[in-house]
């Protein structure tokens, strides 16, 4: 069976912190294809930030929105998808996401991740699992912990990112991606 990897979608896992966002722009500007933010499509299709929804209606109806939001873009072709970090919560998300993309984990130490978030202030709306946390690193450690496993199990390729530019993360993936199918 002789798959196209060219109408596959590039999808990018891992915690809140990683550079998924960030990474996934660049690469969708390299490669002239669309870019879709799970999470900016849930704050469109509700009008609330995360922080407001996770507060005014719980976790798991965020999970239902995201759900609904794995839903529509897995049918998508050629997009780079950046997901929240919780995505691999339910393991349809993962399936969707398999079924016409390749899913990249984003890796990162403790360290990079408390560092990406606490130099991004306003990330604090997006990120309402670590809002409260007193000690984030603590908390990050303690999710990271909880996820790790389904994380690993979820992608096709580990990207690790610690130290490394968003350009050079971006390049990387895009010089995977491609080596998949060589004759592209």
């Amino acid at each position: 069976m002789n798959i196209n990897i060219n109408s596959k979608n590039i999808v990018l896992i891992g915690m809140s912190g990683v550079g998924k966002t960030g990474v996934g722009k660049y690469i969708a500007n390299k490669t002239k294809r669309k870019f879709i933010d799970t999470d900016d499509m849930i704050i469109s299709f509700t009008g609330e930030t995360i922080d407001d929804i996770f507060s005014k209606y719980g976790e798991e109806y965020f999970r239902f929105l995201e759900k609904k939001a794995i839903k529509r873009v897995a049918s998508e072709k050629r997009t780079v998808i950046s997901t929240g970090g919780g995505v691999v919560l339910n393991n349809k998300n993962i399936q969707l996401l398999q079924s016409n993309g390749i899913i990249f984990l984003l890796k990162a130490s403790i360290n990079t991740m408390v560092s990406n978030i606490e130099s991004t202030p306003s990330s604090k709306e997006r990120r309402p699992l670590l809002k409260d946390s007193s000690c984030l690193r603590q908390r990050i450690k303690k999710i990271y912990k909880e996820r790790e496993k389904i994380y690993l199990a979820s992608a096709n390729q580990i990207i690790n990112v610690d130290g490394k530019t968003i350009e050079k993360i971006g390049d990387e993936i895009i010089y995977i991606f491609k080596q998949l199918n060589p004759c592209s």
